[in-house]
């Protein structure tokens, strides 16, 4: 019983700390898309007005 107990109790840390690392990771890559994205529409305009 003990041994079911801590299998549990590691299994909930482990989520906890998943669901934490998720929307970080989500963010930073939205932040990157972005990024990029601004970047090739900067490049588009300088092309316009040259």
């Amino acid at each position: 019983m003990a041994a079911r107990l801590g299998n549990f109790i590691i299994f909930l840390i482990l989520t906890v700390i998943t669901l934490g690392i998720y929307p970080l990771y989500f963010f930073v890559t939205r932040q990157q898309e972005n990024t990029e994205l601004l970047k090739e529409i900067r490049d588009e305009l300088q092309k316009q007005n040259q």
